[in-house]
């Protein structure tokens, strides 16, 4: 006979063995979700969703509701793309990180293909922000502040609505840039065109 507590039968089980908690945890955050269904405005399908937590995620969930204040899906991928690039820049080129932990710097040893990382993260970056430059520098979009929009919507998150066309036009050049949205092509509306 096994000494200690009694199994408890009649229970759900994972593959492990461990008693499966997954029946309450759709109940688990419900005043979390309230709280966003509230401050938000959003329904209780998108405020359950994880880009609920940031600015340009509601603004990806308000596009998908054909909001005309919202982003498209694949702005969206571009900001993660220009996240994720920040990111590895940041880190290739040990710069501390004072917006999110207030604490940066790299220390320990590296890994053998460590340079070739860095040097790939560098450029990339890099070439991100030269194509967000060239397209800063078109007439078209003369009065725009692409790189503020950036700054404060994506990496800081900051809810500011008066910039969400330029971060349009950056996550655009984002996206052009790393493939993810594909260019139009350009309707000649000349009248030797007719």
């Amino acid at each position: 006979m096994a000494k200690g507590r009694p199994r408890k039968s009649n229970v759900r089980r994972t593959k492990s063995g461990a008693i499966s908690r997954a029946a309450g945890a759709y109940h688990d955050n419900e005043d979390g979700i309230a709280l966003r269904m509230r401050v938000f405005g959003l329904t209780e399908i998108e405020a359950r969703d994880q880009k609920a937590a940031t600015y340009v995620g509601r603004l990806c969930l308000a596009g998908n509701r054909n909001s005309t204040d919202g982003i498209s899906a694949a702005q969206y991928d571009a900001a993660v793309a220009y996240l994720e690039a920040q990111q590895n820049f940041k880190r290739a080129v040990k710069s501390p990180d004072a917006l999110s932990t207030g604490t940066g710097g790299a220390s320990g040893p590296d890994g053998a293909g460590y340079d070739t990382w860095c040097q790939r993260a560098i450029a990339k970056w890099e070439s991100i922000e030269a194509a967000i430059q060239t397209e800063q520098g078109f007439h078209e979009n003369r009065g725009a502040n692409m790189w503020a929009a950036l700054d404060y919507l994506l990496s800081r998150d900051q809810a500011l609505p008066h910039m969400i066309g330029d971060l349009r036009l950056g996550l655009n050049a984002v996206g052009h840039h790393l493939g993810i949205i594909p260019f139009r092509a350009k309707v000649d509306e000349s009248p030797q065109a007719a």
